[in-house]
């Protein structure tokens, strides 16, 4: 970690930087530092060099669903805040402290903060309608702010403030960092005016132009949470787009793997339910004709299990995972040569463990370290 009075920076802080996973501690130090120290943009500007090589897709626009915001005085509990802004307008009694346990209990809130997919998940807990999705609009804000839903955004804070340091972001920053939740009120297109609550300001609603507002968002790939009680009838699917991801042809190789086990899964869980084979489906009689081997499938539901593998593969990748196959590629060898050649100790940000060079995850807390090394 950075010391007092040091310029220099861990790996595991830098990573987290480009990742959007920093602190926004952190984010403002490297920054700062960036401006006048040489060495440091050249070390950042190798890293996002080497993400690029390691890319199996470099052409893929990722998604930073795992981005923690958490820009907020109040121990990075900027996501909690507006959860319970919401629950407030909607009339909806809570225990502030029992919010609390139950986001640490069930991983929605870490020290850091929270990740983009887990917000609104106490609003889920409350029975209301929660969407999330990427690539929206201010169009898309007003139709549904219009249709009376509360919406929560991810934006980048210190850009939507204006923060002075925002402004080297165009020269030194390369990777964007949407650490900040906000709720949307209204959006007034025509007069170039958005009003939101902020939890981390002092004001009871903060206005702001519109542009600005659109800069801050683009940097969460304009992530929107939409929560109503609308009745699920009008529930339209929305899935992340794939399309740009194309797989290599190790990875095409898995599609059949991974669709036979998800069949041998489905097939497990549906004979534990009482469920056995029989030639047409009858839910009285708990029989259906796919309780059969993979091999034995009709080439339709083959075609569903090898659909959904090949999205959940692409999926992964569209979310910022390379996946590296053993043994048998050049790559995998030369992270294998610099893991063994490495002299250099190295820890788990979040809880000490001892971590070896290029380790992609914690083995005793789980956490993606998502290293970049030289």
């Amino acid at each position: 970690m950075k010391k007092p009075g040091d310029k220099t920076f861990s790996p595991e802080v830098l990573a987290a930087y480009l990742d959007g996973n920093a602190t926004p501690q952190e984010s403002n130090d490297i920054i700062r530092s960036l401006v006048d120290d040489y060495e440091l943009r050249e070390i950042m500007r190798i890293s996002q060099a080497v993400d690029m090589e390691l890319s199996l897709t470099s052409d893929v626009e990722y998604l930073p669903m795992t981005a923690l915001a958490a820009n907020c005085e109040k121990e990075n509990y900027c996501c909690l805040e507006c959860e319970k802004y919401i629950l407030t307008r909607l009339g909806f009694g809570f225990d502030e402290k029992q919010l609390l346990q139950d986001a640490i209990k069930n991983g929605w809130q870490k020290k850091e903060g929270t990740a983009l997919h887990n917000i609104g998940r106490h609003l889920e807990k409350c029975g209301l309608v929660v969407n999330r999705r990427f690539k929206c609009t201010t169009e898309d804000i007003v139709k549904a702010l219009g249709e009376g839903c509360q919406l929560i955004v991810a934006v980048d804070g210190g850009e939507l403030i204006g923060d002075p340091v925002e402004e080297l972001k165009e020269d030194v920053l390369f990777g964007q960092i949407p650490d900040h939740t906000v709720v949307v009120l209204t959006c007034d297109a025509e007069n170039d005016r958005i009003t939101l609550f902020d939890p981390d300001s002092p004001h009871i609603e903060d206005v702001y132009p519109i542009s600005r507002f659109a800069d801050a968002w683009a940097d969460s790939k304009n992530y929107l949470v939409t929560i109503s009680t609308k009745d699920m009838n009008e529930y339209i699917p929305n899935p992340i787009d794939i399309s740009d991801v194309e797989l290599s042809e190790d990875l095409n190789e898995l599609r059949e793997a991974i669709a036979e086990n998800a069949h041998e899964i489905w097939a497990e869980n549906r004979m534990a339910e009482g469920w056995t084979y029989g030639p047409v489906r009858n839910d009285e009689l708990k029989q259906n004709p796919d309780l059969i081997p993979y091999s034995m499938l009709p080439e339709s539901e083959k075609e569903y299990d090898r659909q959904m593998a090949i999205k959940t593969i692409k999926l992964l990748i569209k979310l910022g995972y390379d996946l590296i196959k053993r043994e048998e590629t050049e790559l995998y060898q030369v992270l294998k040569k610099r893991i063994q050649d490495s002299e250099e100790s190295f820890f788990c940000r979040q809880c000490g463990n001892p971590i070896y060079k290029h380790q992609v995850f914690c083995d005793r807390c789980g956490l993606e370290l998502k290293m970049d090394w030289k």
